[in-house]
């Protein structure tokens, strides 16, 4: 799991947005529009970092009743709630990129 966070949040153009993604999957879970809002981001950007996430098992999808994609909540996966620990710890590491990101969309 080191190793793919590593590569998700500190080896790719899209990492910051993915670790305040992650950051604010902590608290709760979020629809993508939600997520789109509370971060300043284009809805598309969010639905694309989103299927990133999933398809690296970070975060988890679950639909609820429309199959528009505008009911899905996401969440942190089970497997990265075990090793959220790594995330920090990247967090912490990468962080002055990700804070200074994090400060302009609180």
């Amino acid at each position: 799991m080191n190793k793919r966070l590593w590569h998700l949040i500190a080896g790719t153009r899209g990492g910051v947005n993915r670790a305040k993604i992650i950051w604010l999957l902590r608290e709760r879970p979020s629809n993508a529009n939600s997520i789109a809002e509370s971060l300043s981001l284009d809805y598309k950007t969010v639905r694309h970092h989103l299927d990133v996430l999933r398809d690296n098992d970070v975060v988890m999808s679950t639909a609820s009743g429309t199959n528009n994609g505008y009911a899905t909540m996401y969440s942190l996966s089970p497997r990265l709630q075990t090793h959220f620990e790594e995330f920090l710890e990247i967090w912490t590491r990468f962080g002055e990129k990700i804070h200074r990101a994090a400060a302009q969309h609180p």
